[in-house]
């Protein structure tokens, strides 16, 4: 009755990953409010711990029965594994550190590790890990045909692991794939590109340079904020609030980024960025989804055949 409620529990909790894997790249190209996306966040925290605990569990259990090694590999052991583990301890677990207790002795080991990976590629293949975690679901109908589900797993895990390798490999080829990571650094250097002429035409005493660059990223969207050794110089923020109360209220901590440089500290919006991107992973996770589906409904037995 205990395994029968646990099986059940985890096929809802599976069931519910995946709208949560969906919901948040709809988050970020909506975009959602800060503390909607707040809340998914906790709730993706929520989901690796559990699918941590049971690959726990499970793998304790494995060893009275037919061996840790049979589980890990013959039951999926691993998708269990990539599904959760790397998940809790290398994405949602320090982010929320990171929010909750910004510069704390707790939260800086584990955002160093994350900036170690820098790009979050590994931690996206393991999310689309999970998806093939769905497959537990038809494990536990008595009437599947084993050799059949055997063939149909490896047709899938061939099928996940070789996105997957395509995913690893794209930053090589970014002129195919997009890559968020590489467009953010070009729009940022290109920030940077301003602030240097403009801190040089200062240096300078050309004043017509300086307000040409002032008008340059007063008249563009994306510039938030600005200041120049602690003096305001651009605001489109439209609020009598501090810029250091607004944009954490009106920018979830993904959407911006925040570029010191020489003496300035300038906020850029970078949305539009993320907003490609989301609609990127939305494209990959629905075709994933998509094709694990037509496995699971169209697949034949070879040999039936």
């Amino acid at each position: 009755m205990n395994k029968k409620f646990w099986e059940n529990f985890i096929i809802v909790v599976i069931i519910l990953a995946i709208i949560e894997l969906f919901l948040e790249d709809i988050s970020r190209l909506v975009p959602w409010s800060t503390t909607g996306r707040m809340y998914l966040l906790v709730l993706g925290f929520l989901f690796d711990l559990i699918f941590t605990i049971e690959f726990t569990v499970r793998s304790i259990v494995s060893k009275n029965n037919k061996g840790w090694w049979f589980y890990f590999s013959k039951e999926k052991g691993w998708v269990d594994f990539f599904s959760s583990v790397p998940l809790l301890f290398l994405n949602s677990g320090p982010i929320l550190l990171g929010i909750f207790f910004p510069g704390s002795v707790i939260a800086l080991p584990f955002l160093g590790v994350l900036n170690i990976l820098k790009i979050t590629k590994i931690l996206r293949i393991a999310r689309i890990l999970r998806l093939l975690r769905i497959l537990k679901i038809f494990k536990i109908s008595e009437s599947e045909n084993e050799i059949r589900l055997k063939r149909l797993n490896r047709v899938i895990s061939i099928f996940v692991v070789t996105i997957s390798i395509v995913l690893i490999l794209s930053p090589i080829f970014s002129g195919i794939f997009y890559n968020m990571d590489s467009v953010v650094s070009k729009k940022i250097s290109s920030y940077k590109s301003v602030l240097n002429n403009w801190y040089l035409s200062v240096r300078k005493r050309d004043i017509e340079s300086v307000k040409f660059y002032n008008k340059l990223l007063d008249y563009d969207k994306d510039v938030l904020y600005m200041n120049h050794m602690g003096r305001s110089v651009i605001n489109h923020l439209n609020s009598k609030k501090s810029p250091f109360v607004v944009i954490p209220e009106k920018y979830f901590y993904t959407d911006y980024k925040i570029i010191n440089y020489l003496n300035f500290k300038l906020y850029v919006s970078i949305r539009d960025i993320v907003k490609q991107d989301a609609k990127v992973s939305l494209l990959i996770e629905t075709i994933i989804v998509v094709m694990i589906i037509s496995f699971l409904l169209f697949y034949k037995d070879p040999e039936t055949v």
